[in-house]
């Protein structure tokens, strides 16, 4: 009996984590001409319900059915886009290289207003309610009206930057303020009404390569950001006064979820360290390559990285569930749900849709609405040809 019982332990002790499976649900080439030395995607792809919102280098704007895979419509813009795409007010805000900010009616892709400057966009909006705030690859900031395209204010930060990582934060916006990082490696509070400065602190601290490209995350407890010199922060929101520092910087923005924050630092790991007090909670095995963003996919946390693989990671405890190989890597963080998809771009070129089962439970995801809901509304979809 005792034999028999250690058996059973040992056997549950070995499914573990392999009751967890990721599946590839569909992938689809887009066809765009692939160059190795230049990573074609970097703008991750913006989930809204069952659809699935995504921009690339050659200036295709395009809505998935996020679970079919069928294309809905497709905008060509003047531009490619590296990074600004976003979602709001029912509308696609996406800006190009060629320094056009455009909204999009995200029902069908028509053009409701565009934005031109003399520089590039490179991160996405942040939109509430009648203002959109965006910030250009000169670090400027721009308050735009949401509905008419109209600049209400503009916020002109030139320090002293002499060499900078290709990229931009993106602003974050909470209750009436703007929190946005700079290049020359500060980070900055402005009203949300006028774009004045409450407070600027200075992050960085050496000589070069020092931008705070990551989107500051914000709430109750204060701003967290991280720099690419090394360090992450936690800042006071009113007074910018330093809460704590981590001794592990980040490429790409940090993801706070249940009292906890997920970093993919420049050293090799990701983290889960305590909100308040910066303590680790757990690290992962090491990668190679840089951390994007991690996402999270149901309980899991998804972490792609720009040499490969994509790792899909259990949020409690760092434990590796498994490792999804794209070939080339990826330059893009992945997109993910609560219902255990997530979707991400290959240096291919490639765009995936994944889900995470539970074989133990057989449970699987459910779709927020029917296809024939979204065909109903959005009209007849087309199955791209390279569909697969």
């Amino acid at each position: 009996m005792r034999l028999l019982l250690s058996l059973v332990l040992v056997s549950f002790s070995l499914i573990g984590f392999a009751q967890y499976k990721v599946i590839t649900e569909w992938t689809i080439t887009p066809g765009l001409k692939v160059s190795f030395e230049t990573p074609q995607q970097r703008t991750q792809p913006v989930i809204v319900g069952d659809l699935l919102f995504t921009a690339d280098m050659a200036g295709n704007v395009t809505a998935y059915h996020r679970t079919m895979g069928y294309v809905l419509w497709t905008t060509k813009i003047e531009g490619g886009v590296d990074g600004a795409l976003a979602y709001g007010r029912s509308k696609i805000f996406v800006g190009d290289l060629k320094g056009n900010l455009y909204a999009l009616n995200s029902r069908d892709g028509s053009e409701s207003w565009r934005f031109k400057i003399q520089a590039e966009w490179l991160a996405p909006p942040a939109v509430y309610r009648d203002k959109v705030i965006v910030m250009a690859s000169n670090d400027e900031v721009y308050a735009l009206s949401e509905t008419k395209g109209t600049e209400l204010w503009h916020y002109s930060h030139h320090g002293d930057e002499k060499m900078t990582v290709r990229g931009t934060a993106a602003p974050t916006i909470y209750g009436d303020q703007v929190f946005v990082g700079f290049s020359d490696g500060n980070l900055a509070a402005l009203t949300l009404k006028e774009g004045k400065e409450n407070w600027v602190k200075r992050l960085r601290t050496r000589e070069r390569f020092y931008d705070v490209d990551t989107t500051p995350v914000v709430d109750d407890e204060g701003v967290i950001a991280a720099s690419f010199d090394g360090k992450a922060y936690s800042l006071d929101k009113v007074t910018g006064n330093v809460q704590w520092i981590f001794p592990a910087g980040a490429y790409s923005s940090p993801l706070v979820v249940d009292n906890r924050i997920y970093l993919g630092g420049l050293d090799g790991y990701v983290y889960a360290l305590d909100r308040q007090t910066s303590a680790v909670i757990w690290k992962s095995e090491r990668f190679e390559g840089v951390a994007l963003t991690p996402s999270q996919a149901g309980d899991f946390l998804v972490v792609t990285t720009s040499s490969d693989p994509v790792f899909v990671l259990d949020m409690k405890t760092g434990k590796t569930i498994e490792k999804e190989f794209l070939g080339a890597g990826t330059l893009t963080p992945a997109s993910g749900s609560s219902d255990g998809w997530f979707y991400c771009f290959s240096n291919y070129n490639n765009l995936s849709a994944y889900r995470i089962v539970d074989f133990l439970t057989k449970k699987g995801p459910e779709t927020v609405s029917s296809p024939t809901a979204v065909i109903r509304d959005l009209g007849k979809p087309e199955l791209d040809k390279n569909h697969s």
